[in-house]
């Protein structure tokens, strides 16, 4: 994985025209990667119910904590 700073650096050494550039090619991925995650979740009711259980919303907050202590460990081992 490539180091924010280093990507922050970068960044800040294109001129303005590339750093427009790549803000564009940055909201094409963002919409790309949306229209695509729209069209695989289905619209069943059920689902939807269930996924706004409070059980399951816990249970989602859990996982990102879980997915962010990783994360940490791996950083710093």
């Amino acid at each position: 994985m490539v180091k924010r700073t280093s990507i922050k650096s970068e960044i800040e050494k294109l001129n303005e025209n590339e750093t427009t550039a790549v803000v564009n090619y940055i909201s094409q991925l963002l919409l790309s990667r949306s229209h695509k995650q729209s069209d695989s979740q289905p619209n069943d009711d059920l689902i939807v119910s269930l996924s706004e259980r409070r059980e399951n919303r816990r249970a989602r907050q859990v996982f990102e904590w879980e997915k962010i202590r990783r994360q940490n460990v791996q950083r710093n081992a």
